[in-house]
Order: C-alpha cells, then sequence, then structure tokens
C-alpha cells in the first residue's frame, strides 16, 4: 500500500486561495519571465510525503470514491465500506471483539485504501491488502503491514491487475522522492537506479535516449503512459510521477519488442488537493532550472473537476565538456473530469523544445579512446552543430467503471517529433568490417577515417599531436508521428469458485517516419575541415559540400489483440497466462535527388512493403508462504519484425528474414519488510535471440535472418523508506552474453553482446540528521562494455603486405594480423552526495553534487564515437512550496 494522506474536504478547499491569486501568479509570471530570457524545460516537481501532491502516485492509479459513511460501531462503517467498495474486509479479531470499537466515519472523495484507514483511525487496529480484491484488518502484528511511509507497491499500467509483490516479473519502480533527493531531470539519469540496464549514446539517424535492457537494445521500447513513445528525443522528467522498468517477458503486454523489457513513464495527472511547487536549480555547469507544478480541483464542475499543469525551462552546460550547451522548454497541461463518478477522463498534452549544441565526444583509435590529454576537447562547430526537437504529444484517458470488478478504460494519442540535428562526430581511422583473429589475413589495412580511398597513417606508436581526426557530419531532418488507440476491460469473477483478474485488449494504429539524410563526402574525401586530435579548434569556421543522399517515407500500419487472466488458486498460489496477436504491415519509399559529381549515389528504390504477423505467449506462477512475499516462474516470448524501427532496406524488404524471435525464462523472489517499508526483489533469468538479422560486410543487400544471441543473469533491487528519514535505492545486475551462432561474422561467437557490462551496481542513501539537515550519499558501478556485437575485436598489429596467387592465378597483396584487442571501454566508479534542509514550512534548500571525485569515464559509448560522463558539478536548488 502506498502511503495515505487525509483529503482536504470540499469545503476546505473552496475557502482557500484560487490559483489565480497573487501567489499562483507570482510563480507563474516567474517562469514566464525566466523563459523570455532565453530558458527551457521542466523538472519534475518533487515533493515531501508530507505536501498534498506527494500522494500524485496513487492517485493516479486508484479511482476516486465517494463516501458517506456516518460515525458509530466500527462493524457497521465496515459493511458500509464494503458495499461502497465492493472490497471484501476480513476482521482478523476474537469473535465479538469488534463490537467494542467506535468508527469516526468517513464524508468525501477518497481512495479505498485512504477511506479504509479514516475508518480505523483512532481504534489502533490496522490494515493490509491480502490481495486485490480482500483487505484484513487486525491489530499489527508480525504479518501485519502498516501504511505509513511504505513503498510503492503498483505500477501505473491497467495491464498489471496485482500488487508488485505478486507480480511475477521483476519490475523495478523509481518513485517520487528518489527522483527528488538525486536532483534527478532526466529520464537517462532516472534509468540509473535500475540493475539490467545500461546507457548508450545515440545513433547515426536517431538522436535521443538509447538503452539496453538485460543486454538487448530497447531504443524503441521506451512507453509513456502505456502507449509507445515513438520519438527520437532527449526525455525530461519534470512530468514524470515515476518511472517503471519492466524487465523480463513484456511481448504480450507490449508487443513488438519488448526483448529484455521494457520502460514506461508514468506522467502526473490532477489530483483533488491545490498546491503550487515550484523548484529552481543553479549549477556550476551554468545550470539554470526552473519547474513549476500547480494543482488546482473543483470538485463542483462536471462530476469532480481538477486541472494541473507542469512547467520547465532550463538552460545549461555539461561539466568538462565545454562547447555542449542544453537549452529546453516544457509545458504539460491536464485536465481530468468525472472524478467521483462512473465515468472519468483525463485529457493532456506534453509540449517539449530542446534547441542544444550537441556533444558527440571523442575519437575511437584501435580498440580504446584516442590517447592523449583529450578529455576536455570538442570536435565538433558549435556555431553550426544543433539538435532540435519540437514535440507535440496529446492524450485523452476514459474509464468507465460498470462496477467494482468490471472496468473499461480506453487511451487514445495523437503525436508529432519533429527534429532537425547536425553533428560532428569525430574519427581517426574507419570502422574494420569484421573481426579477424590472430593469424588471419585482411586484403587491405584500415582506411583514413578522411579519405577512405587512403590507408590510416597512425599506429599505436603515433604521436598524438601528429594525428588528424576527421570531422563527420551527421545531418538529419525528419518528423515521426504517431496516430494510436488502446482499449482494455478489466474484469475480476469466478468460476467454479476460483478467482480471476481478466485483462484483455485490442490497440493499433499507424506510426510514421521521414528522415532526410545529407553527406558532405565527395569521391571518398570529406569536404568538411579536419582538427588535430590534441588540440582542436573549435572556433573553425565551418565548411563543406553537403548534398541530400535519401529522403524516406515509412509508414506502418498495426493492430495487435491480447489478453493475460491471473487465476487464483487458493491463499497460496496464483497462476497466470496470455496470449497476444500482432500484424505490422509497413509500406518504404526511398528517393535521392541527383548528387554532385563523385557524390554518394544511394541506389533508386521502389516502393516496397512487408507484412510481419507473430503471435506471443506468457504463462507464469506465483507461490506465496507469505502476505509479505512471494516465489514466481515466468516464461514469455516476443519478436522483433525487419522494420521495427521503422527503417527497411531492400534487403530486409524483399528478403526471407522472418521476425527475430525472443524466449525468456525467469525465476525470483519478492519481499517485503519493516511494515512494507522495504521491498526487495532478486531474479534469475535467461533470454534467448533466435534469428538475429545480420547484414552481410560485403552487400549491405544481402540480410539473413539466421543469428543466435544469449543474456543470462540474476539481479538484485532494494528500495525502502525506513524509519528515521532514511531512504534507499539499490541493485545489483550480473549479466553474461554472448553470441551462440554468426553466419556472417563466425568470430564473433562467444564474444559479449554489445554495451552489456557483466556488471552492475547502484546505491543512494539518504538519512535525517541534526538541525534539520537530510543528507544522501551513493553511488553507481558499470562494468567494462564492448562496442559491437559483429565486430568485438580489432586487430592492432599486422605483418608487412604478402604477395600471393588468387585462385585465379593472378597477384595480389594481404597482410597477416599479428596482433587483436577486444573493442570496449574500460568499467567504472562515480559517487554522487546530497544535502537538504527546510528553511521554513513552505521554502527548502537543496544542493547536490554529481561525480564527486571528477572521474573520467566513458558513459554513452557507441562503434563510431564515445561520449565521456560529465565532470565534477554541483546544483544548488531552492524548491518553493504555496
Amino acid at each position: 500500500m502506498k502511503q495515505a494522506t487525509r483529503k482536504t474536504t470540499p469545503s476546505k478547499r473552496k475557502s482557500r486561495a484560487p490559483i489565480g491569486g497573487s501567489r499562483g501568479w507570482i510563480a507563474a509570471g516567474t517562469l514566464a519571465a525566466y523563459a523570455a530570457m532565453g530558458g527551457t524545460k521542466t523538472a519534475m516537481a518533487s515533493v515531501e510525503k508530507a505536501d498534498p501532491a506527494a500522494s500524485g502516485a496513487a492517485e493516479a492509479t486508484m479511482p476516486l470514491k465517494k463516501f458517506d459513511i456516518p460515525a458509530g460501531p466500527l462493524d457497521a462503517a465496515v459493511k458500509a465500506f464494503e458495499e461502497a467498495t465492493g472490497l471484501t474486509v476480513k476482521i482478523v479479531l476474537p469473535a465479538g471483539t469488534v463490537a467494542g470499537f467506535n468508527s469516526q466515519g468517513v464524508v468525501g472523495l477518497y481512495r479505498e485504501d485512504e477511506a479504509l484507514r479514516l475508518l480505523l483511525e483512532g481504534t489502533g487496529l490496522n490494515y493490509r491488502a491480502e490481495d486485490a480484491t480482500t483487505m484484513l484488518v487486525g491489530v499489527q502484528a508480525k504479518d501485519t503491514v502498516s501504511v505509513t511511509d511504505s513503498v510503492t507497491n503498483s505500477v501505473s499500467l491497467s495491464k498489471f491487475t496485482e500488487p508488485l509483490i505478486d507480480t511475477p516479473q521483476s519490475i523495478s519502480v523509481v518513485p517520487q522522492f528518489v527522483l527528488k533527493d538525486q536532483g534527478v531531470s532526466t529520464l537517462r539519469d532516472a534509468l540509473r537506479n535500475v540493475p539490467g540496464i545500461s546507457l548508450a549514446a545515440g545513433e547515426a539517424g536517431a538522436q535521443g535516449d538509447n538503452l539496453t535492457i538485460r543486454g538487448f537494445t530497447a531504443r524503441n521500447d521506451i512507453f509513456l503512459d502505456g502507449i509507445r513513445d515513438f520519438g527520437s528525443y532527449y526525455r525530461d522528467s519534470f512530468n514524470y510521477e515515476q518511472v517503471e522498468a519492466l524487465e523480463g517477458p513484456a511481448g504480450v503486454q507490449f508487443g513488438r519488442g519488448s526483448t529484455g523489457g521494457v520502460i514506461n513513464q508514468e506522467s502526473k495527472v490532477p489530483v483533488v488537493q491545490q498546491f503550487v511547487n515550484v523548484q529552481t536549480q543553479f549549477g556550476t555547469d551554468k545550470t539554470r532550472r526552473i519547474t513549476a507544478d500547480i494543482n488546482e480541483p473543483e470538485l463542483d464542475v462536471l462530476g469532480g473537476t481538477a486541472y494541473r499543469v507542469n512547467l520547465m525551462g532550463q538552460e545549461g552546460g555539461v561539466a568538462g565538456r565545454d562547447y555542449a550547451e542544453i537549452r529546453r522548454f516544457g509545458i504539460a497541461p491536464t485536465v481530468s473530469v468525472g472524478l467521483n463518478t462512473q465515468t472519468r477522463a483525463t485529457l493532456s498534452y506534453l509540449h517539449m523544445t530542446e534547441s542544444d549544441t550537441p556533444d558527440y565526444g571523442l575519437p575511437w583509435f584501435n580498440n580504446a579512446v584516442a590517447p592523449g590529454s583529450i578529455r576536455h576537447d570538442y570536435y565538433g562547430f558549435p556555431d553550426e552543430n544543433y539538435l532540435n526537437t519540437n514535440d507535440d504529444i496529446l492524450t485523452l484517458k476514459v474509464e468507465h467503471e460498470f462496477s467494482p470488478n468490471l472496468n473499461l478504460h480506453t487511451i487514445a494519442r495523437a503525436a508529432n517529433y519533429p527534429r532537425q540535428a547536425q553533428i560532428t562526430e569525430p574519427q581517426i581511422c574507419s570502422n574494420a568490417p569484421a573481426s579477424v583473429p590472430v593469424g588471419g589475413f585482411v586484403s587491405s589495412l584500415p582506411t583514413s577515417a578522411v579519405n577512405t580511398a587512403l590507408p590510416c597513417a597512425y599506429t599505436a606508436a603515433s604521436d598524438p599531436s601528429t594525428i588528424i581526426v576527421n570531422r563527420n557530419q551527421i545531418q538529419v531532418k525528419s518528423v515521426e508521428g504517431d496516430l494510436w488507440d488502446q482499449t482494455e476491460v478489466s474484469a475480476r469473477f469466478k468460476t467454479f469458485g476460483i478467482k480471476h483478474a481478466l485483462v484483455a485488449g485490442v490497440e493499433g494504429g499507424q506510426e510514421i517516419s521521414n528522415p532526410i539524410r545529407t553527406s558532405y563526402t565527395i569521391n571518398k574525401i570529406n569536404t568538411v575541415p579536419t582538427a588535430t586530435l590534441i588540440e582542436p579548434n573549435a572556433r573553425q569556421p565551418f565548411g563543406g559540400t553537403g548534398y541530400i543522399t535519401s529522403i524516406v517515407h515509412t509508414k506502418s500500419e498495426s493492430v495487435g489483440l491480447y489478453f493475460v487472466d491471473t487465476i487464483k488458486l487458493g491463499r497460496l498460489f496464483e497462476a497466470s497466462g496470455g496470449v497476444r496477436w500482432d500484424r505490422f504491415d509497413t509500406g518504404y519509399n526511398l528517393y535521392q535527388p541527383t548528387p554532385p559529381a563523385g557524390g554518394t549515389v544511394t541506389a533508386p528504390v521502389a516502393p516496397i512493403s512487408r507484412i510481419d504477423e507473430q503471435p506471443s505467449y506468457r504463462a507464469a506462477f506465483v507461490y506465496k508462504p507469505s502476505s509479505r512475499g512471494s516465489v514466481y516462474f515466468d516464461y514469455g516470448t516476443s519478436f522483433n519484425p525487419a522494420a521495427e524501427s521503422l527503417s527497411l532496406s531492400i534487403g530486409l524488404a524483399n528478403s526471407s528474414a522472418a521476425p527475430e524471435e525472443n524466449q525468456t525464462y525467469e525465476v525470483g523472489a519478492k519481499w517485503s519488510f519493516l511494515n512494507e517499508r522495504l521491498l526487495a526483489e532478486a531474479s534469475w533469468f535467461r533470454t534467448e535471440k533466435d534469428n538475429a538479422r545480420e547484414t552481410d560486410p560485403t552487400n549491405s543487400n544481402n540480410i539473413v535472418a539466421a543469428g543466435n544471441q544469449l543474456v543470462k543473469g540474476v539481479q538484485f533491487s532494494l528500495v525502502g523508506r525506513l524509519p528515521e528519514g532514511m531512504d534507499i535505492v539499490a541493485g545489483y545486475a550480473y549479466l553474461d552474453s554472448e553470441v551462440i551462432f554468426s553466419k556472417f561474422f563466425p568470430t564473433s561467437v562467444g564474444y559479449p553482446l554489445a554495451n552489456v557490462p557483466k556488471q552492475t551496481f547502484n546505491l543512494f542513501v539518504t538519512h535525517r540528521l541534526p538541525l534539520r539537515l537530510n543528507v544522501g550519499l551513493g553511488g553507481n558501478y558499470v562494468a567494462s562494455r564492448t562496442a559491437s556485437s559483429t565486430v568485438p575485436y580489432v586487430p592492432t598489429a599486422y605483418s608487412g603486405p604478402i604477395s600471393y596467387l588468387t585462385a585465379t592465378g593472378a597477384p595480389a597483396v594481404h597482410y597477416q594480423v599479428l596482433a587483436t584487442e577486444l573493442k570496449q571501454v574500460p568499467g567504472y566508479w562515480i559517487f554522487n552526495a546530497m544535502v537538504r534542509r527546510p528553511l521554513t514550512d513552505r521554502l527548502e534548500l537543496q544542493a547536490n553534487v554529481s561525480n564527486l571525485l571528477n572521474r573520467y569515464y566513458i558513459d554513452l559509448p557507441h562503434p563510431s564515437h564515445l561520449i565521456p560522463g560529465a565532470g565534477a558539478n554541483a546544483q544548488i536548488g531552492i524548491n518553493f512550496k504555496f
């Protein structure tokens, strides 16, 4: 159960000053003035549990009901509560004892758990949830649970009918108090609290958040309120209630992709308390950030109405990267109606604008980051490089409660994600097309990244001051779009005395992607000026001959049908199973205007299409030895169609490449301690991908579905709100990944998958100290990661040219590989700290310090570039509550 917070009665709410009063306008005016001066982007307005807004996560997931239970005997009050909610209340007391208790009653609009808490207030009794439809009431004993300061025990998605502790899947919820303690402002930083997830740099054609979950890419597995968030952009946390990482089998609930799991961002929604929260941050990295969270209820309008708006503005840099800049602005207004009726609707709009000076970091050299003191060097053109996104997401959610055991809910979305980018990627030597073992032969030496017709002039013995860096320009202009609807029915019923919790749904819509890509390479030579490795001139004027290499239009139409049923086999056992069927129909068009002489020619492509149809399955079993814990087994499948990311090619469309197929087995346990203030999870899992797609390194149109990849491992997580003001979030994952078969890259067999650290660890602990101080300390460990699954190691030394005769008798030359190295980035530790102190009841001071020891490490690897983590920096903030 989540922490219950007493609601303000309607009469008291009416007596409070409206948002349009002076304090609300001062807050809104402050933000508007900041935005007019150039600030942009919104942070999550997080609050202490004592603050009314802190219960927002609960309101977002539990329906509000109107209660009118007068004061009187407790047994009569409980009977009235059962009639109002449809829940069953079991009183665990000696016979006749309950007649001695009186209840103060409850009148007003409350969640079910809050209403029961108020009925029991003053009796000395407590309650806990036995399951989703039954509450146990009794004196506090070893198997009872206090709701005060408990951790989150549910996710926001209606697809999951059971509490987290009874859900047979690894689900990590990053709650509001963690986001606030760590000063989190992005999805990327929120996910550093989840074991089994590693972050990577943006792709050439798709910028924005890029990550792997349990060893498999999840760039297209990011959801917003249960619908795929398809855009390529960097997500800000200003409108988050919490972040949910659902690892393991997820194909039945979410459709295509979801090999290792999915990420769901839960948005803030209107609640029945009135509040205004404003947060500001000022950083040593020149950050200036302001967020506002404003909520206004009007419970006498349209059956109970509430309005909420979150705003954000941010300007700043990146510590240790002098030319990188972040400029963001966001606004998220939301209105909910029918809060005290059986039909509730919420209309929300999210607008995010980003205008950054992007940084693709440092170049590779052989198997590691380039040598020399280059940590702070910038190889781009700060006046010409840009990343502009302008996202608009409109969502309507409607829910109708036919009865406490039957609900219909639908969510519809229209989203538009325009973006323009020109980013400089520093390169020294071109990437090897395949790994060659020691003793093997290559037909040519690595080529220069500046002129790919010439050998690379540098070796490990080269003086770094003599090395020239190619400034590869990644330039794209695109619009992604999404029209989607998802309708579900949730039902609880009995058949032959067996309880069922059924979720069945249909979803579908269309997604589009229209990228236009530009190149600056003519006759295999990059026409953009080069830079020196040691002292690049960031102020050098930009030049070069750019031309369009492709104009693409991709459109997919898809539909999915699914159901999941959970069966309660007595008090100790639950079984669940589900089936889903998806149809994914993609059309692709490509055109290139006539390129200049010597320019890259893209082969003309007639309109092509591909249809993939695939079922997904899931089965699970749960054993509950106690209401405080469960042990489970879970099995699920998922698939990755050829055009999963709306990127298609002749080879994929015209080949017989079947969808990639994934199978996951998971065994785990979950347990709560200290009266549900501490939730611990542990699991063992195994995920295997069959039909992994591979592109022939000698012919990009030859694509086969023939590879096999495997990831197995264990992970642990711990989230708690402990006594004496102590909060903790911790996690550990051990991932053993490997390529187990490859047609085109047989030398990669046995090597780890790309961007999969063998071990990750995270910990952050806060504690209340004297003088009203709250302090926090923690860190992250990420082990080394390889850059590529197909080319895991590269040659680092060669013999001189060796002459030989080909099979036809023609003379030729090749080179023998004398040494190889794994192409990887080293592991790292970083440490962070926080201190917070309230100054008044409405004013609070908070400071966060990141990378305390100023460690130099690679945070976001990519096969063609490396982005270092930010250096030591401090963010000092003032939080206001009105």
